[in-house]
């Protein structure tokens, strides 16, 4: 699943992503549309993502997430 598909499966809005991941919301933004991340942000998203689908992802998990590692 990609990012997009991950928050609105939840259903979660952008923002609300960004405060759980404590990342700016034009962050999750670039996120979702393939623009890279370095691999703390996405961690983070990974995390926030993790707690709200009681179930743990790793950034590995998202389809198209682009990391700089």
């Amino acid at each position: 699943m990609t990012l997009t598909e991950y928050r609105e499966s939840i259903p979660m809005s952008i923002p609300e992503l960004a405060r759980r991941a404590n990342v700016d919301a034009q962050t999750i933004r670039n996120a979702e549309s393939g623009q890279r991340v370095s691999a703390r942000v996405a961690r983070s998203i990974a995390e926030a993502l993790s707690e709200a689908l009681g179930r743990t992802i790793t950034y590995r998990d998202i389809e198209g997430l682009d990391v700089r590692l």
